[in-house]
């Protein structure tokens, strides 16, 4: 990360020297001990270095992310707060399957599932683009929305990845084209959609109580974290956390006590009155300190 991180930093000094000729140069200096980014060689592209394959993998990852971060948003579960499963389509399994770690982290998820059939999570309605699709069927269109609200799931498949597909209307045989539609998508109970153009991601919203739990530490260990920055707390310091008695939320830190303290460095977690302000952790009202241990 620093090799990459230097590389890029010096790479862009040199980039920007002549339009930022001031900040560019100290950057440069600082970075390098050189005398002066302007007696530097101008970057020149080396296309060699250029992977078509990983910026297109990596592009997918990306706006996969993306997506699930929306589908998160809209069904309101916090970042902190982790899921059992998304699900993406199976079409995507062969050129990304390989970084389902980086989704699993940055989407804070437990599974990804590759599925074939994305219309057992969701609901598919194809309308028509009437814009598109009004001068060429005119009067027969309410017969063409009508074959198009039968059309089967492979169907939809197809005009989602910008394929084509057949229909009879009028007695003729009309070849429908993705333009020609719009594909409205709506998620089943328990599960939270996001899509753009033909990439879809589904999330798995059913919360259970450990799913809670893990979700209530997670916020718990950022709150302590941001206590430690707040007392000014050397990055090393180690702590006592006290707390004060709540059932609720002890039920939900009992089995994570060592994944709190390696996290925040405490070395003990103790139950005390505290007189602090009260803190909200998931809909849980707890007043929480920390001490340095000396």
């Amino acid at each position: 990360v620093y090799q990459t991180t230097y590389q890029v930093l010096e790479g862009i000094c040199r980039l920007i020297a002549p339009i930022v000729p001031f900040v560019s140069d100290e950057i440069y200096t600082n970075l390098t001990g050189e005398e002066s980014v302007h007696l530097a060689s101008y970057p020149v592209c080396d296309d060699t270095k250029i992977n078509e394959t990983i910026e297109t993998r990596m592009d997918l990852v990306r706006d996969l992310i993306s997506l699930g971060r929306n589908a998160r948003e809209e069904a309101k579960i916090k970042v902190r707060q982790p899921i059992s499963e998304v699900i993406i389509d199976g079409k995507n399994e062969n050129t990304i399957s390989d970084l389902v770690d980086l989704i699993k982290e940055e989407l804070n998820v437990k599974e990804v599932t590759f599925a074939s059939n994305l219309s057992e999570y969701m609901n598919f309605e194809v309308k028509p683009n009437f814009k598109v699709c009004g001068k060429i069927f005119g009067a027969h269109m309410k017969e063409f929305q009508e074959k198009l609200s039968s059309i089967s799931d492979s169907d939809i498949s197809i005009l989602e990845n910008n394929g084509t597909i057949f229909l009879e209307v009028n007695g003729e045989t009309t070849e429908i084209t993705s333009e020609m539609v719009e594909i409205r998508v709506s998620s089943k109970e328990g599960f939270n959609a996001s899509h753009e153009g033909n990439h879809f991601i589904v999330l798995n919203t059913t919360l259970t109580e450990e799913l809670i739990h893990e979700g209530i530490v997670r916020e718990f260990i950022s709150k302590i974290q941001n206590l430690r920055k707040a007392k000014d707390f050397e990055i090393t310091d180690r702590i006592t956390i006290y707390y004060e008695d709540n059932q609720e939320f002890e039920n939900a830190i009992s089995n994570y006590i060592e994944v709190i303290k390696k996290e925040t460095l405490a070395l003990e977690i103790v139950k005390k009155y505290l007189e602090v302000e009260i803190s909200n952790l998931n809909g849980i009202e707890v007043k929480f300190d920390v001490e340095k241990v000396k």
